[in-house]
């Protein structure tokens, strides 16, 4: 019974943890790669950690990724 509590609560963070751990790097590995600035001097994996964050956070709330 706790396990399955566990593992439902896990789950239901389970959009943002994709967000940050799979989105975000491939999102500065392609800002690195295409040579885009950033603004306010942040670095490639900040603003993919940003936008990986975010994206998973609307696709928690909404329930799709599109």
């Amino acid at each position: 019974m706790i396990m399955k509590t566990l593992l439902t609560g896990l789950f239901a963070w389970m959009p943002i943890i994709f967000g940050i751990g799979f989105v975000a790097p491939v999102t500065a590995a392609l800002l690195e790669a295409s040579g885009i600035e950033i603004p306010m001097e942040a670095n490639p994996l900040e603003a993919g950690l940003a936008v990986g964050f975010m994206w998973g956070l609307v696709a928690k709330y909404t329930g799709r990724w599109v």
